[in-house]
């Protein structure tokens, strides 16, 4: 990633959108391209090397944890930990034959579903 960005996106977007879509592919590898590479590696580390495992108890707010089945950054057993170690009610939904990082970009038909759900539950 520091050493060359463009490489580093073109081969990250696919493997985060997980799906077969171009489409979303190249909408994500121009969000990443819009951004510049020292904020993105500073934003990258910051998310890969924080550790926050030791307050989620003090997560007490509902919440809502939606994971694709096959997600290369973010493996199922994080939503289950999440579930066990969030302070307040946590609510799981795998999202069924999905992959990647980003339903919004691979599959929105199946996640959207799911939000209006987890959002009319909060009412």
């Amino acid at each position: 990633m520091r050493t060359n960005y463009e490489a580093w996106v073109r081969g990250f977007a696919p493997l985060a959108v997980g799906a077969d879509v171009p489409a979303a592919v190249r909408e994500f590898s121009i969000t990443l391209f819009n951004m510049r590479p020292d904020i993105s590696l500073f934003v990258s580390k910051m998310v890969f090397e924080s550790d926050l495992r030791g307050i989620l108890k003090a997560v007490r707010a509902p919440c809502w944890v939606i994971q694709t089945s096959k997600d290369v950054s973010v493996p199922v057993s994080v939503a289950e930990y999440l579930k066990s170690h969030l302070g307040g009610r946590t609510t799981v939904e795998i999202l069924s034959n999905t992959e990647g990082h980003l339903p919004h970009l691979s599959t929105p038909q199946i996640l959207a579903p799911v939000l209006r759900r987890a959002l009319a539950s909060s009412r």
